[in-house]
């Protein structure tokens, strides 16, 4: 099955890589390509909706949606709709947070992590350092499932985890029926700082830092991590439709849906976020629970793709910009920058990650739900790719197999 899927996308992006150039002006030719593209994604069940923004040269050259929210086809997909952007947070949250403490505090990157987060201190972490940390490097864990430390074995919750009633014990919200205990969020430092630390030195994609980031930034600003975003970056950047837990501030109508969760929240996950730590965190993490649309989106990806500036203001230095962005080890086999991803090295593979036309120099994350952001300065280029390719489940794969974003990637980049 997987080889069919992966020919009949091949013949039609031949086909159409043949025919746009021949009947369409080069304006017109970007948008039937990517119109063409991200519909055979839905008419494959690749997602049932996306949102698609491209920046070229010196302006935004596409602005759209496509689909629904659902396969049921009833509420359609509008540009003013949020999606959640899972670890795309990383970059767009934490990391830009961490890149104005840098600058603030005159961090030096080869300091110990340890050296600024004392919950580490006496672990098995303390000599990891920022650099090794940020590019995935430092031997950290992957991930922590503590979705399956809330249960019994006869489906109660356990002592001091979740309750389906708020109260003074149970103050936060998971979702709409669950509510996380008020020194939950402790247990998941304390199990952060308990987990292994293996073959340091070698890649190993974490995302263990960014849940301890946004506590960092609580203690050097003496700010939330969300009001420190907030006054820094979103707020005097005039971006309006970027929040955690939007279900605060938005009715479910604006809200693209994610996972019909059978086994965690046993629930429709709608404007809550959809990574489980992240939803025992309250919703507000490093790691992922930012919700957003392409529009907001694309002023981040302008301040990137400008080095630190945005409608004449600078918010970044440039120089911050393009560390933070290149690669944090260049003569090793580690093809990440300081938070951000890079293009993949093998030269050879049958597929480049994230794309066949990407520069080097170009960098972006991804997201768990099914989105990508991704900017090449040296083409004066950015698109945002937004879907919820994990509707009903995140057993649809059909998003990778057809290998749909680097298509609309090498699309924006070939365009005039």
């Amino acid at each position: 099955m997987k080889k069919v899927i992966f020919l009949f996308s091949m013949l039609w992006i031949i086909g159409l890589q043949a025919q746009d150039s021949l009947y369409f002006p080069s304006g017109d030719a970007l948008e039937y390509k990517i119109d063409s593209i991200v519909q055979m994604g839905i008419q494959q069940k690749a997602y049932p909706g996306a949102q698609v923004l491209i920046y070229k040269h010196d302006g935004i050259r596409l602005n759209k949606s496509y689909g629904f929210h659902t396969y049921d086809s009833i509420v359609r997909v509008e540009n003013h709709h949020l999606y959640d952007l899972a670890s795309v947070t990383k970059i767009l949250a934490s990391t830009l947070a961490f890149m104005k403490l840098y600058e603030l505090y005159d961090i030096d990157l080869d300091r110990k992590v340890a050296d600024y987060i004392p919950l580490i201190k006496n672990s098995n972490k303390k000599n990891s350092t920022f650099r090794e940390v940020l590019s995935h490097q430092a031997g950290w864990l992957p991930y922590i499932t503590h979705q399956n430390m809330v249960r019994r074995k006869n489906g109660k919750f356990r002592a001091r985890t979740l309750s389906p009633s708020k109260s003074k014990r149970y103050p936060d919200p998971l979702s709409d029926s669950l509510f996380i205990h008020r020194k939950y969020e402790k247990k998941i430092m304390r199990r952060i700082k308990r987990t292994p630390v293996e073959k340091i030195g070698e890649y190993r994609y974490s995302g263990l830092l960014f849940f301890l980031l946004p506590g960092m930034v609580q203690e050097m600003s003496g700010q939330s991590f969300e009001a420190f975003l907030d006054s820094h970056f979103y707020k005097p950047m005039g971006i309006e439709r970027l929040t955690f837990n939007p279900s605060f501030k938005y009715s479910k109508g604006e809200i693209i849906p994610t996972e019909k969760d059978s086994l965690f929240r046993r629930t429709l996950v709608q404007g809550w976020v959809h990574d489980e730590a992240a939803a025992l965190m309250g919703g507000v993490s490093g790691n992922a629970g930012l919700f957003a649309n392409a529009t907001s989106l694309a002023k981040l990806l302008q301040l990137f793709l400008d080095e630190g500036t945005f409608e004449g203001e600078k918010y970044l230095e440039p120089e911050t910009v393009r560390l933070f962005t290149s690669r944090a080890y260049p003569l090793s086999d580690n093809r990440r920058g300081l938070g951000f991803d890079k293009p993949s090295l093998d030269s050879l593979a049958s597929e480049r990650y994230p794309s066949e036309k990407c520069s080097p120099e170009s960098y972006g994350h991804s997201g768990f739900t099914g989105n990508l952001v991704w900017v090449d300065p040296v083409q004066r280029c950015f698109m945002v790719f937004l879907s919820n390719r994990v509707y009903p489940t995140r057993e649809q794969k059909n998003l990778y197999r057809l290998g749909i974003r680097g298509h609309i990637l090498d699309a924006a980049l070939q365009a005039n």
